[in-house]
């Protein structure tokens, strides 16, 4: 989790250096536009990943009752 979050940033920022070396307009754009959609996926993974983690410990409790 934490590696592929550290990937996102740094594809993140590539993304944005490769914007500063002159490249067209609309390719620019194109490379704000997927650095900021790879930016707003993260928040989304972290809570999807609390939620898992809130699952096992519910599932690990339910176990426990039974014995």
């Amino acid at each position: 989790m934490v590696v592929s979050t550290l990937f996102q940033l740094m594809t993140v920022g590539a993304l944005l250096y490769l914007r500063t070396l002159g490249a067209p307009d609309w390719l620019a754009g194109l490379m704000l536009i997927l650095a900021v959609a790879d930016l707003i996926t993260i928040p989304f993974t972290f809570a999807a990943l609390w939620q898992r983690v809130r699952e096992i410990e519910r599932g690990e409790l339910d176990e426990a009752r039974k014995y």
